[in-house]
């Protein structure tokens, strides 16, 4: 093995996504050496522990189960990661905000000799154990947020995607959702019980009167006693102290700019 080469490894369920991976390496990037592959995440944590790769190539779905599982049980992501995925749009947004590097199938050569380039830079760096973190946390937030829930309403429960919902507004003991669509919906239960529901998914409970839905803040408005204005241009208000978490938890979050 040449030492100064990056050493990786191929995990793909399918043989021909490996062996057409494998061409592309070492016809375009010979300064990476393949020295293990696996088809499924047994074989990919074996070939990990045992070999220590410093870069991964990761296919995202191996068979019923995904690549994240593989990460959140390792101890520690001392190694590059290059994702490979068919498409998924919620992994996808998660790479993106924390600048993890993906390639999508088929596999575009200037594509994956950037990443290469990219991920080659990266190794052994901090920042890019932090990047790593950062995408599993968004990709765990995503990946929640397409779950639904349901809203008692006069004649049954409505099912909704809690990615659907902008925000909330207490109405003595029920609680008016606004969604994404503009549709209104009463619910006989009171904010503070749906804070406690919503309170894994980034809402925030922002005042007394209202919940919000951090994805859909357009602005902090600090004007004519300050409020939130969302992306339907509606202005809830903020306590001074809610505006003031609100302002650290976004800038630390990088959720806006």
């Amino acid at each position: 093995m040449d030492v100064n080469k990056t050493t990786s490894i191929i995990v793909d369920d399918e043989a021909n996504s490996q062996e057409n991976l494998l061409i592309l390496l070492n016809k375009y990037c010979p300064e990476v050496s393949v020295i293990g592959m696996a088809n499924n995440l047994d074989d990919a944590e074996r070939l990990i522990l045992e070999l220590k790769p410093q870069l991964v190539f990761l296919d995202i779905q191996l068979g019923a189960k995904t690549a994240f599982s593989l990460l959140e049980k390792l101890r520690t992501i001392n190694f590059e990661i290059i994702f490979v995925t068919a498409y998924n749009e919620f992994a996808v947004k998660a790479f993106k905000f924390s600048a993890i590097d993906y390639l999508l199938k088929p596999i575009d050569i200037k594509k994956l000799m950037a990443a290469v380039d990219s991920a080659t830079a990266k190794i052994g760096t901090q920042n890019s154990s932090d990047s790593m973190e950062g995408m599993l946390r968004q990709l765990k937030s995503f990946n929640r947020r397409q779950q639904k829930i349901g809203l008692a309403t006069s004649v049954g429960y409505e099912m909704v995607y809690i990615s659907d919902i902008m925000y909330c507004t207490a109405d003595g003991s029920y609680t008016e959702f606004c969604f994404q669509s503009g549709e209104k919906l009463t619910v006989s239960k009171n904010l503070k019980y749906y804070e406690r529901i919503l309170a894994d998914y980034e809402f925030l409970r922002s005042h007394n009167t209202s919940l919000v839905n951090l994805d859909f803040i357009k602005r902090i408005d600090r004007t004519d006693g300050g409020g939130l204005l969302m992306e339907n241009g509606v202005l809830l208000p903020i306590s001074k102290t809610k505006r003031k978490e609100l302002e650290t938890m976004l800038k630390e979050n990088k959720k806006l700019t």
